[in-house]
């Protein structure tokens, strides 16, 4: 199946759902990726745009006649859109600079900091980043997880190593034009949301007809349509998050660096925030390399294509999320629930228990291999353990974080 018909195949089954939010996006990403759907690109913005001003902030999803309305009518766009299938091609199925391309290749990449006796090192490091790939950057606090976005970014310097940009070439200006960073904290700016965005579409070289266009697409696309008019003082947290990434996709980059973009968000905006990240970054027509630092680690790698775990500024891992840890000779889990350690022990047999930590908010369980999540889960069922929670974190960087070394 081609990549043009999967994605009708997916739009075909998203529009019999309920979820208009995902729908309404999905719509205007297919229309504005495929020039055969450019025309349709006027009516999934417009959809998508009263969408956002319909549903109220946090509330459930739109239902009644209200909700069956635009149902019927991301029906109807997605019926064009299939009867259109066949004439469909891939924006660009094979070249350089598409999707899977090196945009970013680091060797040995170090550097280090000294200050009053204290000395820290970040690396050496090997990276390469690739368009339509998201790399997640994990590990504690103060092990160099902003050091090597700021090296990836071009606002820092390395000691030693190289770092190349092979789809920006090798002029310092034109490699920045290429990447866009978002930091942690974001700075005050003034005027509005719109004035800011047609501001930095323009510093980019999307002037006229273009820029109003981009613009407006980038604002519905993310859901600001309804925060155009307001300034900083007037959105939250979280949305002014959204507007930081709004500005960087409106000139669509090769690179997005961001350094812990959901550490201020609930869990609802935080999910939100990581979905439109993966469908930017895989995006046919204009796919970008994501590379982002976070605290939320099973979220993180539940989007990710790489991880990246530092501790003491050198790599633990670096590589595909589903390579960690293949030849691993024991399974770890995480449980908690209304039972002692004790109980728990009886329950498994000692038998299956090469370590058992009490963290005092968890119990942390280590079996041999052969011992998986489903024998686990039987052995508590049996012994009538009331579970609150389990997750199997075997094949996860989280483990990482539990290891002396």
């Amino acid at each position: 199946m081609t990549t043009a018909a999967h994605r009708v195949h997916e739009l075909s089954a998203l529009v019999q759902g309920s979820d208009l939010s995902l729908a309404t996006r999905r719509i205007m990403d297919i229309c504005d990726e495929y020039p055969e759907l450019h025309d349709l690109r006027p009516a999934a913005m417009a959809l998508r745009a009263e969408y956002n001003v319909s549903r109220d902030l946090g509330a459930a999803e739109l239902s009644g006649s209200v909700g069956t309305a635009f149902s019927e009518r991301a029906v109807a766009i997605v019926q064009t859109i299939v009867q259109r299938a066949g004439t469909l091609s891939d924006p660009f199925p094979t070249g350089e600079g598409r999707d899977g391309a090196v945009v970013f290749a680091a060797q040995q990449l170090t550097k280090r900091f000294s200050s009053r006796g204290h000395r820290f090192q970040m690396g050496p490091i090997d990276l390469e980043l690739r368009t339509g790939e998201i790399t997640g950057l994990v590990g504690e606090n103060g092990n160099g997880k902003t050091t090597l976005l700021r090296q990836v970014a071009g606002l820092l310097d390395h000691n030693e190593g190289t770092a190349r940009y092979p789809l920006l070439g090798d002029d310092p200006y034109l490699i920045k034009q290429g990447i866009a960073w978002i930091p942690q904290r974001s700075v005050r700016w003034y005027g509005t949301l719109m004035q800011n965005l047609r501001f930095v579409a323009a510093v980019h070289g999307i002037n006229g007809a273009d820029n109003e266009d981009r613009v407006n697409y980038t604002l519905h696309r993310l859901g600001l349509t309804r925060f155009q008019h307001l300034r900083w003082s007037q959105l939250s947290s979280g949305y002014k998050l959204r507007f930081e990434l709004a500005k960087m996709v409106v000139w669509r980059p090769r690179i997005l660096v961001l350094d812990e973009p959901i550490a201020n968000l609930d869990l609802q905006a935080q999910q939100l925030f990581l979905q439109d990240l993966k469908f930017l970054a895989a995006s046919h027509r204009n796919p970008i390399s994501v590379i982002l630092s976070s605290q939320q680690l099973h979220e993180i790698e539940a989007i990710a294509d790489n991880i990246i775990f530092l501790k003491n500024g050198k790599p633990m891992f670096s590589g595909a999320v589903a390579s960690f840890d293949q030849d691993r000779a024991s399974n770890v889990f995480e449980i908690k629930g209304e039972f002692d350690r004790t109980r728990l022990v009886q329950a498994l047999g000692s038998e299956r228990i090469v370590h058992l930590d009490d963290t005092g908010l968890i119990f942390r369980l280590t079996t041999p291999r052969e011992i998986t999540a489903k024998h686990v889960v039987k052995a508590m069922g049996a012994a009538d353990l009331d579970v609150s929670y389990f997750r199997d974190i075997s094949t996860s960087t989280r483990k990482l974080f539990h290891q002396d070394t």
